[in-house]
């Protein structure tokens, strides 16, 4: 009984402390004044100046040409025809120039793929394939007219059956006049394809190589020449080669590519003494002159080996060409 009275007052004790520590905390914040939780704080506002603004014209840059004023408040609406400059007014419109906006500029587009010639044969076979089964496609919905047959006198029978008995004098001229309706469209097919005579220009190469006189170089000059029906002649002597070929620009590609790059003309040179061959520059062939001219002047590719220089240059002489000889001979190598 005694330990329970004196835990009683202890207690009692602890809470008379603890409601005066609650009373004078509420004494405290009535005396202070009453601050919102929810209010922010903020720092005073800094007011900046505005950037002043372009003052009004008195009369815009774009009417100024136009108007014989200084300002509108001089145009009148009644007066308005006699300020107008009717000689700066045209029917033509200004359209102003298009400004690319600020961005970075775009990726380059993908390159088109390189394929090879088989590649491209396959291709071009997938294609014609393609439009082939479109068209039989249409023409099995009624959409195209189903190509006539083609009657020739060897498939008539087979073709037409029963009805090439019935009138067969009526049938062989309407065959006969077809074939020959395919014969002259296809003579007209190749007169549209002929070159104009300005497309029809024959194109003169002339080559010039220090030593022609290996009979190697001499058959693959002339065969190509002759593979490639070009005309022209190679004329060679002690001191050095004259090559003149002329013909289609496809044919002196081909020929271009034989005498620059496929022969080897520093090996292609005839046995002789190692001591001559020591004085004598490396020999290669340099392409002199290269044009085009209205008309052949040689008949067919010829070889002609001269014993002197007259000689060779009446080869040239006979053609008409004297001038070809003279470049090649004043020719001068830069590389040399």
């Amino acid at each position: 009984m005694f330990f329970y009275s004196s835990f009683q007052n202890a207690y009692q004790s602890e809470a008379q402390a603890e409601l005066k520590v609650k009373q004078a905390q509420l004494a405290k914040a009535k005396a202070e004044p009453y601050i919102n939780p929810n209010l922010i704080e903020v720092s005073e506002r800094v007011i900046t100046k505005e950037k002043p603004k372009d003052p009004i014209p008195d009369i815009e840059w774009w009417d100024a040409p136009l108007v014989a004023a200084d300002n509108y408040d001089e145009i009148m609406e009644e007066t308005i025809e006699g300020k107008l400059k009717k000689d700066k007014i045209t029917i033509y419109v200004e359209h102003p120039l298009p400004i690319e906006p600020p961005a970075e500029p775009a990726p380059p587009p993908p390159q088109p793929l390189k394929l090879t010639k088989k590649e491209q044969k396959k291709l071009r076979t997938q294609r014609r394939l393609a439009k082939e089964k479109d068209r039989q496609e249409m023409i099995r919905q009624g959409l195209l007219e189903p190509p006539k047959p083609k009657v020739k006198m060897s498939n008539l029978m087979k073709v037409l059956g029963s009805e090439a008995t019935q009138d067969p004098t009526r049938l062989e001229m309407e065959i006969r006049t077809a074939a020959a309706e395919r014969e002259q469209a296809h003579v007209d097919r190749n007169i549209a394809r002929k070159l104009t005579p300005a497309e029809r220009q024959t194109f003169v190469c002339v080559y010039k190589v220090n030593d022609l006189s290996h009979p190697q170089t001499r058959f693959k000059v002339d065969v190509n020449a002759q593979e490639n029906r070009l005309t022209g002649c190679a004329v060679i002597t002690d001191e050095m080669g004259v090559v003149v070929v002329e013909g289609g620009r496809k044919s002196m590609k081909r020929f271009s590519k034989l005498m620059l790059k496929r022969i080897n003309w520093a090996a292609a040179v005839a046995n002789e003494d190692e001591e001559e061959d020591d004085k004598r520059p490396i020999n290669k062939c340099m392409q002199v002159w290269e044009g085009s001219v209205a008309k052949s002047s040689f008949k067919r590719f010829s070889v002609h080996q001269c014993m002197t220089e007259a000689a060779a240059r009446k080869v040239f002489s006979d053609a008409g060409v004297s001038h070809y000889w003279d470049l090649a001979v004043n020719f001068v190598d830069d590389d040399a």
